[in-house]
């Protein structure tokens, strides 16, 4: 231990370039599939998967479920030693890279709550970078093979530091970008169930306007298509250039809608379009808008529009699936798109295609665009023409009187104080925030806000709104409806009855405190994080966690010398300036006897 904060106060250990990987001829090591371990004790699901669609990048891992637990133990995926270790408050939080230098090839472990296993003076290590005032954030280099461990052995234990709540996240990273975990067979999760296909995409290809078939299983992993009316749809007419897309999901063992591992392409039979998730480059991490529809797909909750054909990375130009222009004129093609999972398991959908104008018409390829556009009523206007974008199409605003003959139901407590402009596009994406103002005819209130209902995950969502004395300006990067409601709906408090007793597991538990969590709810403008919180009528402290949404309560045990019972209030506060109901919580402390040891400390 001395050597080593010796050689942290010396600088060698702090942020020294990585040398330790070589030049490799491909971006995926030759590593044989077996050599690569299950990273915890017990067969855990996968809760995120590789490339998933995050706010500003993707998800360039895979998360292991951990059931609500810190503390199990997280095992070595390979021989090899610890390569660095990091800490944020944000992000990875406590972080461990561990490196196999006979195939040059790094797994990242993140959200960790310590350092474990033989690694006891590594523990040390981080305990000391903290008390020396490193709370903020470390980032160290170790010199290499310090910290050695075999194939399977623990290094450290689970948490939830950083982001999110407590999972491990995994990452296996070579030089030039990330492998996706599923890519070796002992991470692979024993699936046997197809992807689900929720819908085709067609746009260009001579229609007007963009044609979301909605997707319905008739058998395992084969699917059909029917329009909005429930109409079964087993042909279409298109011309030209057409652009396909596919969305879906895959559930693997877990409850979450994840995304898949890849998708093809198929027209009579011959193969167009093929993609694989195995593998991403470190820049195309940061580059979703060439997989997704970043104007449909969402994060929360997952709605994933998958590009059927390659999008150009610097958005200069748009792709598209296939020509039908290079194809005999009224002959039935057909089409088949598919989305395929890590164990091989593929769902699809197909449909005939005909080489003929859509309803007898055909929109022109270079129709102007609809960059910056109003609604008729002049009081709704939206600008992206300062956005990055794609496409030779245009962006379209509806305006709507009121809520009838609308997807959606307004929420109960909020009042409809506006029209409601629907926002669509036509073979156009752009990235980014739009912006945007929506007059009103009277200056709204604290209890009014923007209000957008998103038409891909066919729920409200937050929108970046700014009050001004005519109305609201905001910033939108989604297709959908936007409205001004009234809050007059107060915020709730429920306790996390899903939620364990504990959150540690006994190892890492401290017996000298309980804490309690309680959600704060809000159908509105939002909750506040602050509340008013009393315990016996005395104010109390809390923290308030945003991976859960929740507030903190800690208590000491030794109250339980004092009281058999304790009395818990709060009160909540919403932006529109509502109260919530008092929520009480009679706390028993007649159990935490056995729990408390002599080093407890004595409540004051």
């Amino acid at each position: 231990m001395i050597r080593i904060l010796f050689l942290l106060i010396s600088g060698i250990l702090f942020l020294q370039p990585d040398l330790s990987l070589g030049s490799e001829p491909h971006p995926i090591p030759e590593i044989p599939k077996e050599d690569v371990g299950f990273p915890l004790p017990y067969y855990s699901p996968v809760t995120g998967t590789f490339a998933e669609i995050r706010n500003h990048n993707l998800h360039l891992g895979s998360d292991f479920k951990s059931y609500g637990l810190n503390g199990h133990s997280i095992l070595a995926t390979f021989d090899g030693y610890v390569d660095e270790i990091s800490y944020s408050k944000l992000g990875y939080g406590l972080s461990l890279n561990f490196y196999s230098p006979k195939y040059k090839i790094k797994s990242k472990y993140a959200h960790l709550h310590s350092f474990g296993g033989g690694f006891s003076d590594l523990e040390n290590l981080r305990i000391a970078l903290l008390m020396m005032g490193e709370k903020e954030g470390f980032q160290i280099k170790l010199p290499q093979g310090l910290f050695q461990s075999k194939k399977g052995n623990p290094i450290g234990k689970t948490g939830e530091s950083g982001s999110g709540i407590s999972h491990l996240h995994l990452e296996f990273r070579t030089e030039k970008g990330i492998i996706n975990p599923l890519f070796f067979p002992d991470l692979h999760q024993k699936d046997n169930t197809p992807p689900t296909i929720s819908s085709l995409f067609i746009e260009g290809g001579g229609l007007p306007k963009p044609l979301i078939l909605e997707a319905k299983e008739s058998e395992k992993g084969i699917y059909f298509l029917f329009d909005e009316m429930g109409n079964q749809i087993k042909e279409l007419s298109l011309t030209g250039k057409v652009k396909v897309r596919l969305s879906g999901y895959d559930i693997i063992r877990s409850r979450n809608k994840n995304n898949v591992y890849g998708m093809d392409l198929f027209l009579n039979g011959k193969e167009i379009f093929r993609r694989d998730f195995s593998y991403l480059s470190f820049e195309d991490g940061a580059k979703k808008h060439q997989f997704y529809d970043i104007n449909r797909s969402s994060l929360s909750p997952p709605v994933y529009f998958y590009h059927m054909y390659e999008q150009p990375k610097d958005w200069k130009e748009e792709g598209f699936s296939f020509d039908l222009d290079k194809e005999p004129s009224s002959v039935g093609q057909i089409l088949e798109a598919g989305l395929r999972d890590a164990s091989s398991n593929r769902s699809y959908i197909k449909i005939i295609i005909k080489n003929e104008s859509p309803n007898g018409f055909i929109v022109s390829g270079t129709s102007g665009f609809g960059k910056k556009v109003s609604s008729s009523d002049k009081h709704f206007s939206f600008d992206v023409s300062k956005n990055e974008s794609t496409g030779n199409g245009k962006i379209e605003i509806e305006d709507k009187k009121d809520a009838t003959d609308l997807p959606f139901s307004i929420p109960k407590g909020l009042i409809l104080k506006s029209k409601i402009y629907k926002i669509e596009s036509v073979n156009f994406t752009w990235k980014g925030d739009g912006q945007g103002e929506l007059i009103l005819p009277v200056s709204p209130t604290n209890k009014d806000s923007l209000f957008f209902w998103d038409s891909s995950i066919k729920k409200f969502s937050s929108v970046a709104g700014k009050r001004k004395a005519n109305g609201f300006s905001f910033s939108l990067s989604k297709l959908g409806y936007l409205m001004v409601l009234e809050d007059m709906s107060p915020p709730s408090i429920t306790p996390m009855t899903s939620l364990a007793r504990h959150i540690e597991l006994p190892e890492i538990r401290s017996g000298c405190f309980e804490n309690r969590y309680y959600a704060l709810n809000d159908v509105g403008t939002g909750f506040k994080t602050t509340v008013n919180l009393l315990l016996d009528g005395q104010t109390y402290p809390y923290e308030y966690d945003p991976d859960r949404k929740a507030i903190k309560v800690t208590l000491p045990k030794s109250l339980y010398k004092e009281k058999p019972y304790l009395l818990l209030e709060v009160r909540a506060f919403d932006f529109a300036e509502n109260i919530s109901q008092p929520f009480t919580d009679l706390i028993v402390t007649s159990g935490w006897k056995n729990d408390v040891y002599a080093s407890c400390p004595e409540s004051e």
